[in-house]
């Protein structure tokens, strides 16, 4: 049986950060959730849903939620936003360094649906 672990914030963060994500400061709820602008077209976004509490702390200690990485539109003309891909969930088994791994490596993946959908080429996703 996999044995889930608690995140370390600080490490989690500074990934992600580094990653070129930065943290939703208009994102309803008690998550952080971290996102990054598509650079091929302005309306999509990658979105990184981290277990981790808005506030300080680290994440939740039972297993029962994994952190989503989606990409989503979102017009702001019209205020209309809706999903177009998400990416197999991240448990939070192993090691914060594992798990920080697995969930750039799906947010790449939702970087590159982007990338697909403008351009109609399929780029590679390195881990």
């Amino acid at each position: 049986m996999s044995r889930f672990i608690v995140l370390d914030r600080e490490k989690f963060v500074g990934a992600f950060v580094k990653a070129g994500f930065m943290p939703d400061t208009t994102q309803s709820g008690s998550e952080l959730v971290f996102t990054r602008q598509h650079h091929l077209d302005p309306t999509m976004w990658v979105k990184v849903y981290s277990t981790l509490p808005l506030e300080a702390g680290q994440g939740r200690p039972c297993g029962t939620d994994a952190i989503r990485c989606v990409l989503v539109f979102k017009n702001e003309k019209t205020g209309k936003s809706g999903g177009l891909f998400k990416a197999t969930r991240v448990l939070r088994t192993g090691s914060t360094e594992a798990v920080i791994q697995r969930t750039l490596v799906r947010a790449r993946e939702c970087y590159a649906n982007g990338v697909t959908r403008v351009t109609g080429r399929v780029p590679e996703i390195k881990s």
